[in-house]
């Protein structure tokens, strides 16, 4: 039998990594810094923005890729962009015409880091669970 290295390991970032209090344990940051220095390629996964994503990765110390927005966005530590996939403006409009019945606020994220990234529905009915994601992003709504 023939064992194959590990080249690559992809690691979620909300509910895997993060532990309750949304830190690194320290044997999590251990075992990711001497996977990286076995030229292991870690990549962090998350359905974050890239920005809102930065401060984890950073603490890991070491050069990484981030996939950030669900999937649509992939970048370097230092901005990098190796792919995105943008929703088209006329599917999004689209798409939120049909779930309008299903939905109770929908919130639209774009690809820049100003006013204007995040665009919410109805701030009113936001809160509770959310709050300390609006806080955080309060700067881009």
């Amino acid at each position: 039998m023939v064992k194959l290295p590990i080249r690559l390991l992809a690691v979620d970032i909300d509910g895997t990594l993060l532990n309750p209090q949304f830190q690194i344990s320290d044997a999590d940051l251990a075992a990711l810094r001497r996977a990286h220095e076995c030229d292991v390629e870690i990549v962090l996964v998350t359905g974050r923005r890239h920005t809102f994503a930065l401060p984890i990765a950073q603490m890991l110390g070491f050069d990484l890729w981030l996939i950030s927005s669900n999937g649509a966005i992939t970048r370097s530590l230092q901005g990098e962009t190796f792919h995105r996939d943008l929703l088209p403006a006329d599917t999004c409009r689209n798409l939120c015409a049909v779930m309008r019945e299903f939905r109770g606020n929908t919130v639209l994220t774009f690809d820049n880091e100003s006013k204007g990234a995040i665009v919410l529905e109805h701030m009113n009915e936001l809160g509770g669970s959310i709050q300390r994601w609006l806080e955080k992003n309060m700067n881009c709504i």
